[in-house]
């Protein structure tokens, strides 16, 4: 998350652009792709934010490792030489 200023907070989740604005030291406003939510607790939603920033940066480790196994897979694949003998 980036805090633009003194009330602004932008993250990118799940490739949407979430924006917080606050309007006092409780309250915010909520916009996802720059389309008005609504009010929300600003401790809350950034809570919410940094929680959901954590769960994706695990999910990209996780696509991450299995594009790198699927390459070692398919090379090891690609390298063998099929039998026509059925065991």
């Amino acid at each position: 998350m980036i805090k633009l200023g003194d009330c602004t907070f932008v993250s990118y989740i799940t490739g949407k652009r979430v924006r917080v604005v606050a309007l006092d030291d409780r309250t915010s406003k909520l916009y996802i792709n720059d389309e008005y939510k609504g009010k929300c607790d600003l401790d809350f939603i950034l809570n919410k934010i940094k929680e959901l920033e954590r769960q994706e940066q695990g999910s990209r480790w996780l696509f991450e490792d299995e594009r790198k196994l699927y390459n070692e897979l398919s090379q090891i694949i690609k390298n063998q030489i099929i039998s026509s003998n059925s065991e």
